[in-house]
Protein backbone atom coordinates (compact mmCIF):
# COMPACT_ATOMS: atom_id res chain seq x y z
CA UNK A 1 0.00 0.00 0.00
CA UNK A 2 1.34 3.63 -0.61
CA UNK A 3 -0.34 6.87 0.86
CA UNK A 4 -0.39 10.08 0.32
CA UNK A 5 -1.23 13.14 2.51
CA UNK A 6 -1.82 17.23 2.26
CA UNK A 7 -2.89 19.34 4.64
CA UNK A 8 -5.20 22.29 5.22
CA UNK A 9 -5.74 25.16 7.67
CA UNK A 10 -9.09 26.31 7.93
CA UNK A 11 -8.92 29.06 11.23
CA UNK A 12 -8.29 27.18 14.81
CA UNK A 13 -8.62 23.61 12.91
CA UNK A 14 -5.97 21.69 10.92
CA UNK A 15 -6.95 19.20 8.56
CA UNK A 16 -4.30 16.95 7.78
CA UNK A 17 -5.38 13.99 4.99
CA UNK A 18 -3.99 10.56 4.80
CA UNK A 19 -4.91 8.60 1.01
CA UNK A 20 -4.18 5.46 1.51
CA UNK A 21 -3.94 3.02 -2.16
CA UNK A 22 -3.07 -0.32 -3.51
CA UNK A 23 0.34 0.03 -5.71
CA UNK A 24 -1.37 -1.29 -8.69
CA UNK A 25 -3.91 1.08 -8.51
CA UNK A 26 -1.28 3.71 -8.52
CA UNK A 27 -0.10 4.48 -12.07
CA UNK A 28 -3.73 4.38 -13.34
CA UNK A 29 -4.79 7.11 -10.64
CA UNK A 30 -1.70 9.17 -12.09
CA UNK A 31 -2.64 9.34 -15.44
CA UNK A 32 -6.27 9.91 -14.87
CA UNK A 33 -5.72 13.09 -12.49
CA UNK A 34 -2.88 14.11 -15.11
CA UNK A 35 -5.52 14.25 -17.47
CA UNK A 36 -7.47 17.51 -15.78
CA UNK A 37 -4.26 19.48 -16.32
CA UNK A 38 -4.94 22.31 -18.83
CA UNK A 39 -2.18 23.29 -21.47
CA UNK A 40 1.03 25.07 -19.51
CA UNK A 41 -0.48 23.24 -15.79
CA UNK A 42 2.25 21.42 -14.01
CA UNK A 43 -0.37 20.90 -11.01
CA UNK A 44 -4.06 20.79 -10.02
CA UNK A 45 -4.72 22.91 -6.54
CA UNK A 46 -8.49 22.66 -5.39
CA UNK A 47 -8.79 26.41 -3.53
CA UNK A 48 -7.07 27.77 -7.06
CA UNK A 49 -9.31 25.96 -9.60
CA UNK A 50 -12.83 27.56 -10.73
CA UNK A 51 -15.77 25.64 -9.23
CA UNK A 52 -16.41 23.33 -11.90
CA UNK A 53 -12.87 22.54 -12.11
CA UNK A 54 -13.19 21.47 -8.65
CA UNK A 55 -16.44 19.49 -9.39
CA UNK A 56 -14.81 17.79 -11.66
CA UNK A 57 -11.55 17.04 -9.59
CA UNK A 58 -13.91 15.71 -6.79
CA UNK A 59 -15.57 13.47 -8.89
CA UNK A 60 -13.04 12.10 -10.61
CA UNK A 61 -11.34 11.32 -7.32
CA UNK A 62 -14.25 9.41 -6.00
CA UNK A 63 -14.16 7.49 -9.07
CA UNK A 64 -11.10 6.12 -8.16
CA UNK A 65 -12.16 5.35 -5.07
CA UNK A 66 -9.32 6.56 -3.05
CA UNK A 67 -9.32 5.31 0.54
CA UNK A 68 -8.84 8.65 2.73
CA UNK A 69 -8.92 9.40 6.47
CA UNK A 70 -9.30 13.20 6.98
CA UNK A 71 -7.88 14.02 11.03
CA UNK A 72 -9.24 17.21 12.19
CA UNK A 73 -7.98 19.09 14.87
CA UNK A 74 -9.52 22.43 16.67
CA UNK A 75 -6.32 23.60 18.16
CA UNK A 76 -7.32 25.02 21.79
CA UNK A 77 -5.75 28.04 23.18
CA UNK A 78 -2.42 27.34 24.00
CA UNK A 79 -1.68 24.76 21.63
CA UNK A 80 0.57 25.96 19.07
CA UNK A 81 0.08 24.55 15.17
CA UNK A 82 3.39 22.88 15.42
CA UNK A 83 2.20 21.14 18.02
CA UNK A 84 -0.93 20.02 16.12
CA UNK A 85 0.34 19.21 12.96
CA UNK A 86 2.76 16.89 15.11
CA UNK A 87 -0.58 15.22 16.28
CA UNK A 88 -1.80 14.74 13.26
CA UNK A 89 1.26 13.19 11.42
CA UNK A 90 2.03 10.61 14.66
CA UNK A 91 -1.43 9.61 14.38
CA UNK A 92 -1.55 9.06 10.26
CA UNK A 93 1.58 7.38 10.54
CA UNK A 94 -0.01 4.96 12.86
CA UNK A 95 -2.61 4.57 11.03
CA UNK A 96 -0.61 4.13 7.80
CA UNK A 97 1.24 1.22 9.42
CA UNK A 98 -1.64 -0.63 10.43
CA UNK A 99 -2.74 -0.33 7.25
CA UNK A 100 0.63 -1.74 5.71
CA UNK A 101 1.49 1.34 3.87
CA UNK A 102 4.87 0.86 2.62
CA UNK A 103 5.37 4.02 0.86
CA UNK A 104 4.26 7.99 2.45
CA UNK A 105 4.31 10.79 0.18
CA UNK A 106 3.80 14.06 2.12
CA UNK A 107 3.48 17.51 0.63
CA UNK A 108 6.25 19.37 0.44
CA UNK A 109 7.09 21.66 3.53
CA UNK A 110 9.90 23.77 4.36
CA UNK A 111 12.80 22.10 5.14
CA UNK A 112 12.62 22.76 9.45
CA UNK A 113 8.54 21.36 9.06
CA UNK A 114 9.60 18.53 6.93
CA UNK A 115 12.79 17.75 9.78
CA UNK A 116 9.53 17.97 12.28
CA UNK A 117 7.42 15.99 10.37
CA UNK A 118 10.23 13.08 10.02
CA UNK A 119 10.68 13.20 13.45
CA UNK A 120 7.10 12.73 14.23
CA UNK A 121 7.12 10.02 12.45
CA UNK A 122 9.78 8.15 13.75
CA UNK A 123 8.75 8.38 16.84
CA UNK A 124 5.16 7.26 16.38
CA UNK A 125 6.81 4.04 14.58
CA UNK A 126 9.44 3.69 16.48
CA UNK A 127 11.38 0.32 15.31
CA UNK A 128 9.01 0.13 12.26
CA UNK A 129 9.85 3.27 10.84
CA UNK A 130 12.70 1.23 8.96
CA UNK A 131 9.45 -0.62 7.61
CA UNK A 132 8.03 2.50 5.30
CA UNK A 133 9.75 4.91 3.28
CA UNK A 134 8.35 8.31 3.56
CA UNK A 135 9.17 11.31 2.03
CA UNK A 136 8.05 14.93 1.10
CA UNK A 137 7.76 15.65 -2.42
CA UNK A 138 6.74 19.17 -4.24
CA UNK A 139 2.80 18.79 -5.76
CA UNK A 140 3.90 19.01 -9.33
CA UNK A 141 6.31 16.20 -8.62
CA UNK A 142 3.26 13.76 -7.34
CA UNK A 143 -0.38 13.80 -8.84
CA UNK A 144 -1.64 11.82 -6.07
CA UNK A 145 -1.37 14.94 -3.66
CA UNK A 146 -3.64 16.88 -5.97
CA UNK A 147 -6.29 13.75 -4.80
CA UNK A 148 -5.68 14.52 -1.21
CA UNK A 149 -5.49 17.78 -1.51
CA UNK A 150 -9.32 18.06 -3.31
CA UNK A 151 -10.26 15.65 -0.38
CA UNK A 152 -9.04 17.80 2.44
CA UNK A 153 -10.07 20.90 0.95
CA UNK A 154 -13.66 19.27 0.66
CA UNK A 155 -13.60 18.12 4.04
CA UNK A 156 -12.67 21.73 5.10
CA UNK A 157 -15.75 23.29 2.56
CA UNK A 158 -18.51 20.75 4.48
CA UNK A 159 -20.66 21.76 2.23
CA UNK A 160 -21.93 20.11 -1.51
CA UNK A 161 -18.16 19.47 -1.77
CA UNK A 162 -17.47 17.24 0.54
CA UNK A 163 -21.24 15.37 -0.54
CA UNK A 164 -19.39 14.34 -3.65
CA UNK A 165 -16.43 12.40 -1.76
CA UNK A 166 -17.98 11.78 1.27
CA UNK A 167 -18.46 8.09 0.69
CA UNK A 168 -14.44 7.46 0.52
CA UNK A 169 -13.82 9.99 3.25
CA UNK A 170 -13.31 8.90 7.27
CA UNK A 171 -13.55 12.03 8.97
CA UNK A 172 -11.57 11.87 12.38
CA UNK A 173 -11.38 14.52 15.35
CA UNK A 174 -8.54 14.72 18.04
CA UNK A 175 -8.04 15.97 20.97
CA UNK A 176 -4.66 17.11 22.00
Amino acid sequence: MWAYSDESERGATLLFGLTVVPAHRVVEARRRLRSLLLPGQRRLHTAKESPARRARLLDLVAELELDTTVYRLARPAGLSRVEARRLLVAQAANDALAQGVVSWTLDDQEPIQAGRDRRAIQHALGDAHDSMLYDHRPGHDEPMLWAVDAIVWAVGTRGHQLDRVRRITDIRSLRP
